[in-house]
């Protein structure tokens, strides 16, 4: 298996609420705010496998960066594994 070598990240907005919890709050007479949250996971990959994942991962509805786009490189994971940030 070839050497992973970078550091890409997915990255998908949710709502943290699912609509029958909004419906049920609303129905009692609450308000809902904002709702949308960022989650992104780090995925390290090399020269081999780096395109077929990012196409899987946007498929999935995921945005997909290099880590270094938004400076959230992880050193100590980088040197456990032998990556650097892309």
């Amino acid at each position: 298996m070839p050497k992973l070598e970078h550091w890409i990240i997915a990255s998908k907005m949710v709502e943290v609420l699912d609509h029958d919890t909004i419906r049920a709050i609303m129905d009692a007479g609450g308000l809902i705010g904002g709702g949308w949250c960022e989650i992104h996971q780090h995925i390290c990959v090399n020269h081999n496998n780096k395109e077929q994942i990012e196409q899987l991962l946007k498929a999935k509805g995921f945005i997909v960066s290099g880590a270094s786009e938004h400076r959230v490189a992880h050193p100590e994971v980088c040197k456990l594994h032998g990556a650097v940030a892309e």
